[in-house]
């Protein structure tokens, strides 16, 4: 559009628009009246001092707002600007020097657009006339964070829009205990954070150190398991997993052993607050580990969910009724309550007995055996 010149020479600046117009618009004349040599395309000058004119007339007219995005990593996300409606639309998106999406004469102006940014930017075309130059950025990535700038021109007005775009991963965090014949284990997960985590252990009141870990990676994501021997079961165990923008927090506790006897009924309690349950996204699970096998037993996420027979979360509570019992319910009862930033684990052992056989039985037996035998010739 602009031959040979180069673009500073022939283009309009959008941050200092007025002195810039002028200076466009006089070079475009001077060229025209062949003062300095004629353009190769004297219908670009006319173009170009058009184009120039819209920026003069807004930059005394127009408005500046700022706006703050989060989107997710990976996903889509729009940028929003709104500006006064008006003729002869002139859009530019900019992130510092680079050049995100350009449109004027009614269509996108992609040439000059920054590598970067290719094949991933859309404006809502349909929606330009009535006042909407909002940008959709797909497939965002961390280096898509930033402050951006969005500059409308007409032959109205003229609106400047700042941008600050935050980009969040969707993490995701759990902790999982595992008992063995041999030992007890926990082990904390960070899946797919930026940057890597940092976690850490603390039994009852003291710092320890992890067991063991292992890392992985997904491209830009990290994903961490911390592992933590239990050594004492009286104590408390609690893993936290640090990053810049959030903390999670995960405890493990076991308490005492409950009993009963088979064909009778239970209430297994479960440790929780009444801040956690008014939590969004609070959920619980029960699960059974017997014999190193593990079962789920019933789960509550706004509604109650059965997966076993003879077993309910109580709604009140979220305790776990356990109905007429058998040796083989004995085992360790897991109560999982989480919400997004936190999980506990409670831990109960229950012991079944088999009910005790009357020492009497068999002498009742023989009792009635002799009744039986009196009432056909016993004197």
């Amino acid at each position: 559009m602009y031959g040979n010149k180069s673009r500073e020479q022939w283009s309009c600046s959008w941050r200092s628009v007025a002195i810039a117009s002028w200076n466009c618009c006089r070079v475009v004349v001077n060229r025209a009246a062949g003062k300095a040599g004629s353009p190769r395309k004297a219908g670009d000058c006319c173009r170009l001092c058009v184009y120039c004119k819209h920026h003069s007339v807004s930059s005394r007219t127009g408005f500046t707002e700022q706006e703050t995005v989060t989107g997710l990593f990976s996903k889509d996300c729009i940028l929003p600007c709104p500006f006064p409606p008006g003729d002869d639309e002139v859009i530019y998106w900019k992130k510092g020097d680079k050049n995100v999406h350009s449109y004027y004469y009614q269509r996108d102006q992609l040439e000059r657009q920054d590598p970067d940014y290719r094949h991933r930017t859309h404006l809502f075309h349909e929606n330009i006339p009535g006042g909407n130059a909002s940008l959709r950025l797909s497939n965002l990535t961390l280096t898509d964070e930033g402050p951006y700038s969005c500059y409308v021109g007409t032959q109205q007005t003229k609106t400047e829009v700042e941008v600050t775009l935050h980009i969040r991963v969707s993490s995701y965090y759990a902790l999982e205990y595992r008992k063995t014949d041999t030992e007890r284990m926990l082990k904390c997960y960070a899946f797919l954070t930026y940057p890597a985590p940092r976690i850490s252990w603390v039994r009852g009141n003291t710092s320890i150190p992890e067991t063991d870990r292992k890392e992985a990676r997904d491209g830009v994501l990290y994903s961490l398991r911390s592992d933590q021997n239990i050594i004492n079961t009286a104590d408390p165990y609690y893993c936290h997993i640090h990053l810049p923008h959030e903390e999670w927090a995960a405890e493990w506790k076991m308490l005492d052993q409950l009993s009963n006897v088979e064909g009778s009924s239970i209430a297994i309690p479960c440790e929780y607050s009444s801040n956690t349950a008014n939590s969004e996204g609070f959920s619980v699970v029960w699960t059974l580990n017997r014999n190193a096998v593990i079962s789920v037993l019933a789960s509550f996420n706004g509604t109650s969910h059965s997966y076993q027979p003879r077993v309910h979360i109580n709604q009140s509570d979220f305790s776990l009724m356990l109905h007429d019992l058998a040796p083989n319910d004995s085992g360790e009862y897991l109560c999982n309550i989480s919400t997004p930033h936190y999980t506990k684990l409670t831990v109960r052992t229950l012991q079944v007995e088999m009910q005790k056989k009357r020492g009497n039985h068999m002498s009742t037996l023989t009792h009635w055996k002799k009744i039986t035998l009196c009432t056909h010739g016993c004197y």
